[in-house]
Order: C-alpha cells, then structure tokens, then sequence
C-alpha cells in the first residue's frame, strides 16, 4: 500500500485508507468539528502517523481550546471499571510524561496520585475487584483507615467528632478504607491541546487550516453520506467530518437533520468548580486528589483547593453558570464533616463547565455513525476526555489510516452500534 495513487472500485485514492476504500471512497481532506484536547489530538496523531491529506479544524471560540477542555478539573487516572478506560487511560498518562519533551511545553505533569475513599460495602467490593487493575498493568494499593488520615491532614475517617444528628442528616458512614492509584495524577490539558494542533501546522503548514470563531450551522448529508460543514456563509467540503465537539456534537447532529433514532445519547450537563483556600493545616498542599463522601473532591490548585462534586439533579442543558450555594449549603458541609478547618475553606473563584454525558452507559463513542459512512464520531466522554486524548488520538489515526485499532484494540468496544445491538459498556467510576 506505498503507492501514492490505488485504483479501487473504479476510483483513483490518495491518502489510502482501507476502512474508507472499502466503502468506495477516498481520504483527501478531513474536517475536524472542534478545537479542544479530543479534536487536536486526533488531526495531531493523524499526522504523526503518516496521513499527508489536507485537515480543517474549526473551533467556534476565538482561540483554541477554551471550551471545556479549559474548564476541567485537570485530574487523569487509570482507575475505571471497564478494561477500555484502563487501557486507554494507562497509554494516555504514558504520553502525559513524554508531552514536555514532545512538544518544548509544560502541561503541569503531577503524579500526585487518586485516593478513593470507601465505606465498608463497597470496600469490600472494591477489595475483590482489585485483581482486575493488577491484570491491567493499573497499580493500586488498599489503604487503611489510618493510612488514609497520614495522607490527608485533619481528615478524620471516623464519626465519633461529629454529632449523631449532623451523621443521620448528611448520611455519612466511617471510612473503612481507601484505594490509591499510584499513576495518577493532575495535567493542565490546555497548552497540551495548542501544542497539538499547532505542531500539526507547523508541520504541515500548507496542508492544516485552523478556523477560529467558526460556528457550524450544519453538517452536509447527502445519499447517506457527509459532504462537509456549513459554518456561516461557508460551505467546507470534505471527505471525512470528524465530530469531536463534545457537549455540543448531539446539538449539531439534530441542527443539521439527524432524527432522533440516528442521532447519539449524549447530553450536556453542567458541572462546577470552587477554588477555595485550603484548611490552615500543615501539608494539605501535598495531599493526592481526594474523593471523599458523596464524591465530593478536592486537589492541590497552586496554594489553594480545587473543589467539585457532580450535582445528582442537574437537569441536561448548557447553562454553565456556577452556583455558589451549591458549595456553600452541600459540598461545604460534607468538608466539614470530614476535614477540620473546613469551615474557613471559603469560594476564591468558581466556574461551570460542561460534560458530554453519554446516558446509556457514560463512555465515549468512537466510531463511524452506521448510517452515515464518513461520519466519525469521538465525542461523548463523559467527564474523561481529557484523560483518554492521547489515546483516543492514537487511536482514531489507526483506525482511519489502517482500518483498525492497533495500539488499544479494545477501543473497537466504543462503536455506536452497541446502543443498537444492546452491546453497552458501562463505566461506573465516574465522579
């Protein structure tokens, strides 16, 4: 397959591609719908793994990666109870470490690590599922309930400071253990997702177009296959539309004709941040990131604490608007249950980002839309997109270049037809 040029099908194909050629089409221009962490780092590996077609990507912000690759909460761990999320998280912290000197930047790499802390039924659980991350290659280890406060400064793992009728209204339980993921850690995802795209472009510079402030009203169908995007007064036509816009991408299906049955399960749904002062306690800078009852969780944020939990109501919508009360009436209290000091952990900033939640079973979708043949989809993450990019990236170059995924073959898991055949895989470590 080195020939430059391959009849097949009575077609003339550059840039072979045999998943593509198979289907009597071509690979010469892809569009990349969105500029954040998922999208940069598939035009990226497309290129670093040999693709010499011409790639647009199109970033509705007026820079890139502002969306909610900026918004999040900067953690990466390979701790997941599905075997893709910890192949593909395991490879991505790998490439995490090797970023600096990939790129000449600084991504803030911290292996800090990830302390889960349980009560006693799910510890237990939590014990007899271990030996599932040790086959894995995700190291781990079990902790006790006075390891646990070691690690964490004024953590207290038992109920006996507390008032029996703050325990029974906030429903707490002694910590009987914790879990802590030795390779994980904290990444600041946006200059990694710049570097991405403009080491494409540097490059390649006469073959990558970056569109900025470029809103796509629409992608183009025609016969059961894409044709491009319509951005404004724009028509961009391409031979591969790659939808990596994550909260967004159901919105854009549905905005360009896409019925309901076609389009993905994925929704947006809001999730908020709180940098707080951290308690007055000596090492509470040091401490791993913590996920405590009600998966409230709290990490190191320069000199401060960044904080958040997932509010279980969230309606799906794109408001990002940040609400204090939710920290200061719920989150907060759960901290002062826990940890002294709390009390004085007041808001610095906040902010509300987005999730591209998938509702059938919270994992990404990576694949071609069955009913539309050159439209990929590598969006839905659910929270651990920034954690999987390399990975993704890697893989969805494989897939388009060689028609397979090579480097992580059970990313093939990830394929929208398991909503049709009833193939789900569900992720269920999701904070």
């Amino acid at each position: 397959m080195s020939k430059e040029f391959i009849s097949h099908r009575g077609l003339t194909l550059r840039n072979f591609s045999p998943m593509i050629a198979k289907k009597g089409g071509y690979m010469d221009k892809v569009i990349i719908i969105g500029g954040g962490i998922i999208g940069g780092s598939i035009l990226y590996h497309l290129y670093k793994n040999g693709y010499r077609g011409k790639a647009v990507i199109i970033e509705e912000m007026d820079a890139l990666a502002q969306g909610s690759t900026s918004l999040s909460a900067g953690g990466f761990r390979n701790i997941w109870s599905t075997e893709v999320n910890m192949k593909l998280t395991t490879y991505s912290i790998k490439r995490f470490s090797e970023s600096e000197k990939e790129f000449g930047v600084s991504i803030g790499f911290d292996q800090r690590g990830y302390l889960f802390t349980f009560y006693e039924d799910n510890f237990n659980m939590i014990k007899d599922f271990k030996p599932n991350w040790d086959r894995a290659g995700v190291r781990t280890e079990l902790l006790t309930p006075e390891e646990i406060e070691k690690m964490v400064p004024g953590l207290h793992t038992s109920l006996e400071h507390l008032d029996p009728e703050i325990v029974e209204f906030l429903e707490l339980k002694p910590i009987a253990g914790g879990l802590l993921g030795l390779d994980c850690g904290l990444v600041n995802p946006t200059p990694l997702a710049v570097a991405y795209i403009e080491k494409a472009k540097e490059m390649y510079p006469e073959l990558v177009e970056i569109k900025l402030k470029s809103h796509v009203d629409r992608i183009i169908f025609e016969g059961g296959r894409t044709k491009g995007v319509i951005t404004g007064s724009e028509t961009i036509e391409g031979d591969i539309v790659i939808l990596a816009a994550g909260a967004w991408s159901a919105k854009i299906l549905e905005d360009s004709g896409v019925s309901d049955e076609q389009n993905i399960p994925v929704v947006p749904l809001k999730r908020m941040l709180y940098v707080v002062n951290p308690p007055e306690i000596e090492g509470v800078l040091d401490i791993p990131f913590t996920i405590i009852d009600k998966g409230v969780y709290f990490r190191p944020e320069a000199m401060n604490w960044l904080v958040g939990k997932a509010k279980e109501e969230q309606e799906p919508g794109f408001d990002t608007e940040p609400e204090k009360d939710y920290y200061e009436e719920f989150i907060n209290y759960i901290m002062q249950a826990r940890i002294d000091g709390a009390e004085y952990c007041r808001i610095q900033s906040m902010w509300g980002g987005l999730y591209a939640h998938n509702t059938k079973d919270k994992n990404g979708i990576v694949s071609f839309h069955p009913d539309f043949e050159n439209l990929f989809l590598a969006t839905g993450f659910s929270g651990h997109g920034v954690m999987e990019a390399p990975g993704i990236g890697q893989s969805v170059s494989e897939f388009l270049l060689k028609g397979k995924f090579e480097t992580i073959p059970e990313v093939s898991q990830l394929d929208y037809k398991r909503f049709r055949e009833n193939k789900l895989v569900k992720e269920t470590i999701v904070i």
